[in-house]
């Protein structure tokens, strides 16, 4: 107990000391901070975070995220940029649009709808995050994937597909404490007899397995040459890993690790990805699309909105694409049970939506998905044969070109084509899916008519 009470006295000794060294490094250099003093704030940061409780973490990231945008304002101001006129009109612009956002979540029903919102959001992350506990999964020893995965099917519609991603997350942990390599674990002849259905989520919680720990070993002041390592390393274990058609939901994992806990990497992790990977980036995008949608700074509704900033954090179209496609994946996932949260998502932001077809993309891919998953539940076909009031026509018209029609060509066409040419990947990035199950169609036509035609060849008199 003694050394325990020693122990405790030194930690705000140490941190204070740290402190100390930390200022004294800063001053070291006459023009900018040191690239050691930015890494050692960084460390120790994320150390800290390690060590949170969930509800402590929460918090931590929604003032984080306050203070950043305050620090940046503040420079805005000494460098005069908060004076253009642009800049102004921006800033009224949120401030309109946030106020509106939080009246609106206090009208009668929409209240209602937000509490079930938020219940959504907790029942998802605590799906994910406690699985270990949920399906009683061995701490050590050998771990029963098969047995798992049907444990978590046994938890019902919709439960089932968040617990699969959590399992896929826990397995691969549990092959990187065993000291084995981490090779063909989903593709070994064990992995081999789960359900397809499985398929898609396991994969991409093996790749949040994958990026949790090699992120770790990173900072956003690490040398390029290490960050493009630890890249080539992500993407080679979820090659080596992953069964052909799935290694896409990997990659996007990659995303949402990225920008849920280590915010300041996205700019690093886009640039190096543009270079030595760009066929990754799209999914790189996706995921960190789906990570603003449980940002705690975001997941109270009316608070502040993951809408405003989708189109502000990606530098290029390729991110801004799959941002909003990923935001829209996540959003109607998690209340794919309550469809009217989606209405009010359209008759809101709905004409902010039209500009393109990321919204529609990520709602069609959120639907193959968990249609793939949890194949013919209610639920599913509930949604997308909702329809919001018929007095409001123009937000008919917004639904059924947004949400409907593109959640009953998920279902009615899409799913079936993309599953039977392996290709079930392709809905954890931005595309136009029309035109790729088209071209997936005409590519055995074109293959049947080129080898009639050789046939021919082969066969007439010379």
């Amino acid at each position: 107990m003694g050394e325990f009470a020693k122990s405790l006295i030194s930690l705000p000794w140490a941190m204070s000391a740290f402190g100390v060294q930390q200022v004294a490094n800063l001053f070291t250099s006459a023009k900018e901070p040191t690239r050691k003093t930015e890494e050692s704030f960084y460390a120790v940061t994320q150390a800290a975070e390690r060590q949170f409780n969930d509800l402590i973490w929460a918090t931590f990231q929604v003032g984080d995220e306050v203070q950043r945008d305050m620090v940046d304002f503040m420079f805005d101001m000494l460098t005069l940029k908060a004076f253009t006129p642009s800049y102004l009109s921006r800033l009224g612009s949120d401030v309109v649009r946030q106020s509106t956002e939080a009246a609106r979540v206090m009208m009668p029903g929409n209240n209602r709808l937000a509490r079930q919102q938020l219940k959504n959001n907790y029942e998802v992350y605590n799906l994910v995050k406690h699985v270990h506990d949920l399906l009683n999964i061995p701490s050590d020893g050998e771990f029963p994937l098969a047995e798992l995965v049907q444990k978590a099917y046994d938890l019902g519609p919709y439960p089932d597909l968040w617990a699969v991603e959590g399992l896929g997350h826990d397995y691969a942990d549990s092959v990187r404490r065993g000291g084995k390599p981490i090779r063909n674990i989903l593709t070994s002849e064990n992995a081999r007899v789960l359900p397809a259905k499985s398929l898609t989520m396991l994969h991409a919680g093996i790749g949040l397995s994958f990026a949790q720990h090699l992120l770790e070993t990173v900072t956003p002041y690490s040398p390029e040459s290490k960050i493009r390592d630890m890249l080539r390393e992500f993407i080679t274990l979820c090659d080596e890993n992953s069964q052909k058609g799935y290694v896409g939901a990997a990659y996007e994992s990659l995303g949402l690790v990225t920008r849920t806990l280590h915010a300041q990497m996205v700019p690093v992790v886009d640039k190096q990805l543009s270079e030595i990977a760009p066929e990754v980036l799209g999914y790189f995008w996706h995921g960190a699309g789906r990570a603003l949608y449980f940002l705690p700074i975001y997941i109270v509704p009316g608070m502040l909105s993951p809408w405003r900033a989708i189109d502000r954090e990606p530098p290029h179209d390729v991110g801004r694409l799959n941002a909003r496609a990923g935001l829209a994946w996540a959003t109607a996932l998690v209340n794919i049970r309550q469809p009217q949260i989606m209405e009010n998502v359209v008759r809101y932001h709905g004409d902010q939506l039209s500009e393109n077809d990321a919204f529609s993309n990520g709602v069609s891919s959120s639907l193959i998905m968990s249609w793939d998953i949890t194949p013919g539940e209610v639920y599913i076909t509930d949604f997308c044969q909702y329809q919001p009031d018929p007095s409001d026509q123009h937000l008919v018209e917004l639904w059924n070109r947004l949400v409907k029609g593109p959640a009953e060509n998920a279902v009615q066409r899409y799913h079936r084509v993309l599953q039977q040419y392996n290709r079930l990947e392709e809905v954890f990035h931005y595309q136009n899916l029309a035109e790729l199950v088209d071209r997936l169609e005409k590519e055995p036509q074109q293959s049947a008519s080129l080898a009639v035609s050789k046939l021919q060849g082969a066969a007439s008199p010379r």
